[in-house]
């Protein structure tokens, strides 16, 4: 089994690097925090792996923490959830943000990423449920890097927010605050009176920790 490599970046595409171990070009299609951290073309990276073996090919993906290939491992033993997909869910969503969605049971989360329908989205959360009862994942970059799936609600409230005056990192730091309190079948109106809300209260116990 190889569970990590380390080697020279030969080449990058939008969703998969080419490493250059000893002379041997190894392709990994890696999740977006993988992507986002990449050194030059050139430079040496190490990356956490997982290999799937397949009738067909062997295939590697690629994590940028031992912690985020576990929660892999976790997604993909999951019914009908496979590496491609799983690979998928990582990409767009954070560890600690997939996590708390398990732990507070918040389909709508789920079912905001590409390829995850309400019946997948209760598989998750019945599969999971008991694996994160005592994990408390921090969040190593802070909600301003949590993604806003394309095309999702979610990006449609980010461009009303910003219609509203507020900038773009702060209106998708707001839609992401809003996510844990939103209720089921919710549309674009309720994320964004949640979205107004949070962000008043937030503002306010600021102003209280300054003042107090």
């Amino acid at each position: 089994m190889i569970v990590s490599l380390r080697g020279r970046l030969a080449e990058i595409t939008e969703s998969t690097v080419v490493l250059d171990v000893q002379g041997i070009g190894y392709e990994v299609i890696v999740t977006g925090s993988v992507l986002k951290k990449l050194p030059a073309v050139g430079q040496e990276l190490h990356i956490h792996t997982h290999l799937q073996v397949r009738d067909d090919a062997f295939v590697l993906y690629g994590f940028s923490s031992v912690e985020e290939r576990d929660l892999f491992h976790k997604i993909i033993g999951v019914a009908g959830i496979g590496p491609k997909l799983g690979i998928g869910i990582l990409s767009n969503i954070s560890p600690g943000e997939f996590v708390h969605a398990v732990q507070g049971q918040h389909l709508a989360t789920l079912t905001s990423l590409p390829g995850i329908g309400k019946k997948t989205g209760q598989r998750l959360l019945l599969e999971l449920k008991d694996a994160f009862k005592n994990t408390a994942w921090e969040q190593s970059g802070g909600d301003d890097d949590l993604p806003i799936v394309s095309g999702s609600v979610f990006e449609d409230a980010v461009e009303a927010l910003q219609a509203l005056g507020y900038g773009g990192s702060e209106a998708e730091r707001m839609v992401n605050l809003a996510k844990p309190h939103l209720k089921e079948n919710y549309n674009l109106q309720e994320l964004l009176k949640v979205a107004l809300a949070q962000n008043s209260q937030q503002r306010g116990e600021r102003t209280w920790r300054r003042n107090g």
